[in-house]
């Protein structure tokens, strides 16, 4: 099997999938007294950055969705860690910062992503046939 075949180790999936599996082992801590799991839970932050680099990484480093997830990440840690106000004072960062991007996007174009081979749903398979002279799938009188 090609290398172009096979989907990406690093992906929004798995992230998704770990951070489930991460959840449920804290809160069981939390349930069982072995660790106030609350205290954590002010790092969701890191799992939307996780998503972003997830992003980057499939789609490239100008990927749209990349930088939103890793903007409103940027926010959470602002947020949560940040000085009171720190937020409210930056946020015009964020809209330099989208502009760059959309910007960069339209000097260097990005190359659209290929569909996994069968997912087009368009195309007939071939066994099946309109043509009158195919026996393919005609009810024979």
């Amino acid at each position: 099997m090609n290398g172009q075949g096979r989907t990406p180790l690093f992906s929004t999936k798995l992230v998704f999938g770990l951070t489930v599996i991460a959840l449920g082992l804290l809160f069981m801590a939390d349930r069982l007294h072995l660790y106030d799991g609350w205290r954590l839970l002010a790092w969701w932050p890191a799992v939307l950055a996780l998503f972003g680099i997830a992003h980057l990484v499939r789609d490239g480093f100008l990927s749209r969705g990349g930088h939103l997830w890793l903007g409103f990440s940027v926010a959470g840690f602002l947020q949560q860690f940040g000085p009171w106000g720190l937020l409210d004072r930056w946020w015009p960062v964020f809209l330099v910062w989208g502009g760059l991007i959309i910007t960069l996007r339209a000097v260097f174009p990005q190359p659209r992503r290929m569909r996994r081979p069968g997912a087009d749903p368009t195309s007939p398979a071939s066994a099946i046939s309109c043509d009158a002279g195919s026996d393919s799938m005609q009810v024979k009188p």
